[in-house]
C-alpha cells in the first residue's frame, strides 16, 4: 500500500516539465503586444512576414505570433538611426528563446542569420525599441 501511494503521488510529477505550445491559441501574424509609439508598416505576410518601422525617439514593444513550419528561421533586420536601439527576441513554439539580437546607433546596423533550432509551430517574435530615432525593416522565412 505504501508503494502504491508513492507511485500515485509521483504521476503528476511526470507532467510538470511538459509545456504546451505557448502561442497555439493565436492566429498566424496576430499582433499580441504593441506599446511602441513609433510606426510599424507590415509589407508582407504568410510564411515570410516582413515590415518597415520608423521612430522619432520612440520606445515600446511590438510582438506577433508567426507560424514557422520549420525548426529554424532565417531572420533579417536592420536599422538606420543616430540614437536608440532595437532588440529582436524570438521564442519557439515551446517558449524557448532561439534568437536574441540587438542593434544600436553607432554599431553594426544589420543582422542576418539563422535562429537556434527550436520546436516548429507558432513562434513569438518581439521587438523592443528604446529611444529609436530613424527607420528599419525586418523579414523572416522558415529555415532549412
Amino acid at each position: 500500500m505504501k508503494y502504491l501511494s508513492l507511485f500515485l503521488l509521483s504521476i503528476p510529477l511526470l507532467f510538470v516539465g511538459c509545456k504546451k505550445d505557448e502561442y497555439k491559441d493565436y492566429d498566424n501574424l496576430q499582433v499580441i503586444c504593441n506599446t511602441y509609439t513609433g510606426s510599424v508598416m507590415v509589407t508582407s505576410t504568410g510564411s515570410d512576414p516582413g515590415a518597415d518601422f520608423t521612430g522619432d525617439g520612440d520606445s515600446g514593444e511590438y510582438c506577433f505570433v508567426w507560424e514557422n513550419s520549420k525548426n529554424t528561421a532565417d531572420a533579417n533586420f536592420d536599422i538606420t538611426t543616430p540614437t536608440g536601439s532595437v532588440q529582436l527576441i524570438v521564442n519557439d513554439a515551446k517558449g524557448d528563446e532561439v534568437l536574441n539580437e540587438t542593434r544600436s546607433a553607432g554599431g553594426d546596423d544589420t543582422f542576418s542569420g539563422v535562429t537556434s533550432k527550436g520546436k516548429k509551430g507558432k513562434w513569438l517574435v518581439k521587438f523592443i525599441f528604446t529611444n529609436f530615432d530613424g527607420d528599419g525593416s525586418y523579414s523572416f522565412s522558415p529555415g532549412d
